[in-house]
């Protein structure tokens, strides 16, 4: 190998390690630093220069130093009963260059020629910004089950203890009013535990209760709670089932795929126009799986917008709402259930959403 192609290949392995978004070090047995990437730099705010004059222990917080240095000792010591190694990722704090200890997930591994020769890597892991989230989520949480809740379940209380009151002295008017405070409040208290349950959903705590569910039987009775809703919008709720077999059966956690249903059916009608057609096709893919398609009519979604249509707190046509319903929907199909969810939407075809369930049982 030439020298030119010896320095295009050098060159090439350099590019792939600074395109590494983790900070990747690599140490031979000298604790000489032979890598010290792009990311390092960002993270750490030292250059590889700097950190080779002074050592290690410029990244490690002071009261970490001594126990990092022994257990560096003690895994060099006992080099020869090692061939190769990857260690689990752990979590610790690191130090960057203006003093500031932070939080990082660390793995390290060895490769080794020798006794007397090997490298160890650490791959460091900035997670400053997921534990400011995991704070954030835990004090949301505890706002969310005690105080905030507990303020509303008193509001909901008062009220319905008031409304009979005001009408029994003919105050038509202030009952009328309590009646909206009755129903904000327990609106809230709702909103309050979907916000919950989605915290469950976004991490991967929560638990599915999963049942035998009945798909065909779930979206016609589906379809019946929201035809109210399509006959005050002047739209048909229409279901075809083209599926041989009528009676389609999977392991699902019920309530949550109603909930996504009831989202997307929703959705669905509140964009058709008035005389305007919902259909619920039920289909079945090349590999054998169930498919459910929810078209409508209307004003197909902006680009725009679909190109981040499932990311929170992003919202289209509609005055109020959170923002969050498809997000929570793609949560519920993709991340908990492991199914698939897809979109389309043009001015030909109108908008349609595609769910691919698992196997049939």
């Amino acid at each position: 190998m030439t020298n030119l192609e010896n320095s295009v290949e050098s060159q090439f392995y350099q590019h792939i390690i600074d395109s590494i978004s983790e900070a990747l070090i690599t140490v031979d047995q000298d604790r000489k630093i032979l890598v010290w990437n792009k990311a390092a730099e960002v993270i750490l705010g030292y250059d590889k220069a700097e950190v080779q004059e002074k050592s290690l222990d410029l990244i490690i917080p002071p009261a970490y130093r001594e126990r990092h240095r022994a257990g560096y000792e003690h895994f060099v010591r006992n080099i020869a009963h090692r061939s190769t190694y990857v260690s689990e990722t752990k979590e610790f704090e690191g130090l960057r260059k203006n003093g500031e200890i932070f939080p990082i997930q660390l793995t390290h591994s060895l490769y080794k020629i020798s006794d007397q020769k090997f490298y160890i890597t650490a791959t460091i892991r900035d997670i400053t910004i997921l534990k400011r989230y995991e704070l954030e989520r835990e004090r949301m949480a505890h706002i969310t089950r005690h105080d905030l809740k507990n303020k509303l379940v008193i509001i909901d209380m008062a009220a319905k203890r008031l409304v009979p009151v005001l009408k029994r002295h003919l105050v038509p008017e202030g009952s009328d009013y309590m009646k909206i405070i009755q129903s904000e409040s327990e609106d809230s208290l709702t909103l309050l535990e979907s916000y919950r349950e989605l915290m469950l959903l976004e991490s991967g705590e929560y638990s599915r209760k999963d049942v035998t569910v009945d798909l065909v039987e779930m979206v016609v009775t589906k379809r019946d709670q929201m035809q109210p809703l399509a006959l005050s919008r002047e739209v048909t709720i229409k279901f075809e089932n083209r599926i041989q077999d009528q009676s389609i059966h999977l392991k699902a956690d019920r309530a949550l795929v109603e909930r996504a249903l009831e989202n997307l059916i929703k959705n669905a009608i509140e964009a058709e126009n008035p005389s305007g057609e919902v259909q619920l096709l039920l289909l079945q893919n090349r590999t054998g799986f169930a498919v459910l398609e929810i078209h409508n009519g209307g004003r197909p979604i902006p680009v725009e917008i679909q190109r981040v249509l499932f990311q929170p707190y992003v919202t289209h046509g509609k005055k109020s709402g959170s923002g969050l319903g498809l997000y929570t929907v793609k949560l519920i199909i993709e991340k908990v259930h492991g199914w698939q969810l897809n979109f389309e939407s043009n001015s030909d075809k109108g908008t349609v959403f595609r769910i691919v369930f698992g196997p049939m049982i």
